[in-house]
């Protein structure tokens, strides 16, 4: 078998756990699709003193009292109907108007304003590097202070298409790090993202060497340049040295 090792570095973002401060007077769906089931750019008239006849309505032709809310956007952005006193000619007292009211903890806002729900992807930049790397930035939740739930964090990732993570170094596509601790090598394929391929050479997992930018197994003998035979032995290459013993012989007793 050959598994295959991704490699995703991930930094957090700035908004940290105690969540971001939301911009509403800036805040728009990350998707205008997702709030067009009602009109914030309409009014509709209210006759009565206090309001109570007042609606504002979605797209639907369902109404909502004053006071009651719309949630959009994924569960991120609650609208409140709301009025403002109007002596309008037609004679309504009052002007309903759909208006933002909050953005759930559990979302996120970009720096131009856009509401993500969580898990959604917020940007995608390429670095235009040799290791074809990309930046993603998502939204994520985490666990607040104790007792306010999750809030929203943007989380940055990076991914390369040419390049695998070895420990704290990127290697080039085609690299091949044979590792005689485990009897294998692991190649790094391209790919989005590009991945660790491993070869295990031997399944029991232990004693192999290093010879030559080759993995040799537990027994595994190589001819020396001076003709010496070296064999792999318990992750060592050794050398069996020949030892000639001369036996003197005893002369005999008168």
């Amino acid at each position: 078998q050959s598994p295959v090792i991704a490699v995703l570095l991930t930094i957090l973002g700035t908004s940290g756990t105690f969540g971001q401060v939301f911009n509403l007077s800036s805040a728009e769906c990350f998707n205008p699709k997702a709030v067009a089931a009602i009109n914030l750019f309409m009014e509709w008239s209210a006759f009565n003193e206090d309001a109570s006849d007042g609606y504002c309505y979605d797209n639907h032709g369902s109404g909502y009292e004053g006071g009651q809310n719309f949630i959009s956007c994924g569960g991120c952005m609650k609208f409140k109907c709301t009025s403002r006193p109007c002596d309008d000619r037609d004679g309504s007292k009052f002007k309903m108007f759909w208006v933002l009211e909050s953005v759930a903890t559990q979302c996120c806002q970009d720096c131009e304003g856009n509401i993500f729900p969580p898990n959604r992807v917020v940007s995608t930049t390429s670095l235009g590097d040799k290791c074809d790397t990309l930046e993603q930035a998502i939204c994520k939740t985490s666990s607040g202070l104790a007792g306010s739930g999750t809030v929203g964090t943007i989380e940055v990732s990076y991914t390369s298409g040419n390049c695998c993570l070895d420990e704290n170094t990127w290697s080039p596509a085609g690299t091949t790090i044979l590792e005689k601790d485990t009897c294998s090598a692991r190649t790094c394929m391209q790919g989005r993202p590009a991945q660790w391929d491993r070869q295990t050479k031997y399944q029991g997992g232990c004693g192999c060497c290093e010879y030559q930018s080759a993995l040799l197994l537990p027994g595994d003998c190589q001819t020396l340049l001076d003709g010496r035979q070296a064999c792999c032995c318990d992750g060592e290459m050794v050398v069996t040295v020949e030892q000639t013993v001369e036996m003197q012989s005893t002369p005999p007793m008168a």
